[in-house]
């Protein structure tokens, strides 16, 4: 028989989500979204205060970059590792506080960097801290919520991710930055790690009901059985499928955050200030999917969730390539195609949490992800940037929206699993 959750991968199911007020699931709801939140809130801050940095340290833009593209290789691989430890180990918490501790030491570590290969070293570091936050804070939200509320959840994380980060951000990191220096913007980040290591102490537990038995009690599955082969096939195939949509939206998403200003100042003939008010919308968009997608896939599904969003998707390099409108319908449209931001949780984190056994929850996540930041935050930027070159900043978009059309294929392709693996 089918549990609840998995039948969420094609169809929604009836049932009402309970109050999130009081109780323990909503202390470790928002707990666990404002470590997600602190956690996105730093990752971004390089690129709010680049031109700091590129005064202070003569940077290219090349090296301005390598600094992003070096933490993400780091996020990626580290994030593996530590979600197999989190999984073999079923000490989460215990491994989520160090490292929360980590970042924050990090955070103060700005004040001794004297030279770009220290500031180098410095986020290289976080990004390894970051590599095993990120999972295992996903996996202990994934394990413990009650399926009804699980899009619900995932989608208040991203709701205040975005209000954190790509709203708070940019007005707290370049305000410091001008005030007090680049120094003072990643310093903003040590305190709020150290009280996020607090709050877990006291309010995460390391497991729940949800969480499954330990690694060694769990059965392998028998290959005599036809019916646990083909679940067993169901439950790779759409991990995969996962990481597949998780690489090409992460091209989607990186190639636009970079290049969209650029493409409206230099081709459509904005200045840097009407281009940054059209694209204002994008943060306010982001906190609308974040919460709605997830939240509409508990009534009608994940996979058409993830269809809506991928749709939405095509709006964005279709309106750059193709709309000549006025300035206030561009944004209109691109709030709109923007709205796809909130397949991220459900691709990233719901569906392939609810496709693996809860000991494998951690690893399969920081997989999907790492996927993503490899392809999308690495390779990503360095092809666009050869393109663009090539073939103008129109190209992009083209090539954005191969991207969103392979997502969309991709996500037909899930298939519901017929219970989830114990």
């Amino acid at each position: 028989m089918a549990s609840k959750s998995d039948a969420l991968v094609d169809g929604g199911q009836p049932g009402s989500c309970r109050s999130f007020l009081g109780g323990y699931e909503s202390r470790m709801v928002l707990v666990t979204s404002l470590v997600i939140s602190i956690l996105a809130f730093d990752r971004l801050s390089t690129g709010y205060i680049g031109p700091y940095l590129i005064k202070a340290f003569q940077l290219t833009n090349t090296e301005l970059g390598a600094l992003y593209s070096i933490q993400a290789v780091a996020v990626a691989v580290f994030g593996y590792f530590f979600g197999r430890v989190s999984d073999a180990t079923g000490r989460r918490k215990n491994l989520l506080v160090p490292m929360l501790v980590i970042a924050a030491i990090c955070s103060l570590g700005s004040l001794l960097v004297q030279t770009y290969l220290m500031l180098m070293v410095l986020r290289l570091a976080m990004g390894v801290a970051m590599g095993g936050i990120s999972p295992i804070t996903q996996s202990i939200l994934s394990s413990q919520s009650t399926p009804s509320r699980m899009g619900l959840n995932i989608g208040i994380q991203t709701l205040l991710m975005f209000l954190v980060s790509q709203m708070l951000g940019p007005i707290i990191f370049t305000r410091l930055a001008a005030s007090w220096g680049w120094q003072a913007a990643y310093l903003a980040s040590a305190l709020p790690f150290l009280l996020m290591a607090l709050a877990v102490v006291w309010t995460v537990r390391d497991s729940s009901p949800a969480t499954g038995p330990s690694p060694a009690t769990v059965p392998a599955p028998s290959e005599e059985d036809p019916a646990s082969a083909d679940q067993q096939k169901t439950v790779v195939r759409n991990v995969w499928l996962c990481i597949g949509i998780s690489s090409c939206f992460m091209l989607w998403l990186v190639v636009h955050s970079t290049f969209l200003p650029l493409f409206l100042v230099q081709v459509r003939g904005y200045s840097p200030t009407e281009a940054g008010a059209m694209l204002s919308v994008l943060g306010v968009a982001g906190c609308v999917g974040g919460l709605g997608l997830p939240m509409l896939s508990d009534h009608i599904g994940r996979r058409a969730a993830l269809v809506v969003g991928m749709a939405l998707s095509l709006v964005v390099p279709l309106t750059a390539l193709f709309w000549t409108g006025p300035g206030w319908t561009l944004s209109v449209l691109f709030f709109l195609g923007w709205l796809s931001v909130g397949t991220l949780p459900i691709y990233a984190v719901v569906v392939p949490g609810e496709s693996v056994c809860p000991t494998k929850v951690a690893a399969t996540i920081a997989l999907t992800i790492g996927a993503g930041e490899v392809i999308g935050g690495v390779a990503g930027p360095l092809l666009a940037g050869q393109l663009a070159d090539s073939l103008g900043l129109a190209s992009l978009f083209w090539f954005t929206c191969g991207a969103a059309l392979t997502c969309l294929v991709l996500v037909m392709a899930l298939e519901q699993p017929r219970e989830r693996p114990k």
